[in-house]
C-alpha cells in the first residue's frame, strides 16, 4: 500500500477543525481526490511556489508550499499558480510513454560497493493524467467558487 495525499474541495464555510473531526462520509465535501506520494515528491519542487496557508498553524498568514505531512489550505489566491503548475504537468506528461518511469528517492545500497541508486518508479500515463484531469477540475471550481481546497499530507 503506497502513500497518498488526499485532497478535498468543500466550502468556504467549512472549518479546518469540522473537517479533520468528521466522518468518512463527509456531506460537506464537494469532491475529493488521492494521489501517490511518489507522484507528489517528483513534482514537489514547482509545489513550492503556490501560496497557501497552514490551517494548524494560522488561517491568516500566507506561506508558499505544500505540507507533505500535515494540512494546507488552497483558496481562491491559489487557484492561478495551481491551475497553471499543474496544466504544465499534465501537458508534458501527454509526452511521456504509456508506461511513464520515473526517478524516485535515493536509496542507499545495502552492497559494499555500490552507494546506492534511484527507485524507479512505474505508472500508467492514462491513470497520471486522469488523476491530473480531475486535480484541475477541483482547481478550476476553486478559481470560480467560494471553495477551499484542503490537501492532507501523509
Amino acid at each position: 500500500m503506497s502513500l497518498e495525499h488526499e485532497f478535498f474541495l468543500v466550502s468556504n464555510t467549512v472549518t479546518y477543525h469540522e473537517l479533520m473531526s468528521s466522518s468518512e462520509k463527509n456531506p460537506d465535501i464537494i469532491d475529493s481526490i488521492d494521489i501517490p506520494d511518489d507522484l507528489i515528491q517528483y513534482i514537489a519542487d514547482s509545489l513550492n511556489w503556490i501560496p497557501c496557508k497552514y490551517p494548524a498553524l494560522s488561517m491568516t498568514r500566507e506561506v508558499k508550499g505544500i505540507d507533505c505531512y500535515g494540512v494546507t489550505l488552497f483558496d481562491h489566491t491559489s487557484a492561478a499558480t495551481m491551475k497553471s503548475i499543474f496544466t504544465a504537468w499534465h501537458s508534458l506528461f501527454t509526452n511521456s510513454p504509456e508506461k511513464l518511469e520515473l526517478a524516485g528517492e535515493f536509496v542507499v545500497s545495502s552492497k559494499k560497493n555500490i552507494l546506492g541508486e534511484y527507485e524507479h518508479l512505474f505508472y500508467s500515463r492514462d491513470n497520471v493524467l486522469e488523476l491530473l484531469k480531475r486535480l484541475l477540475s477541483m482547481i478550476e471550481r476553486l478559481e470560480e467558487e467560494n471553495l477551499f481546497l484542503y490537501h492532507f499530507g501523509i
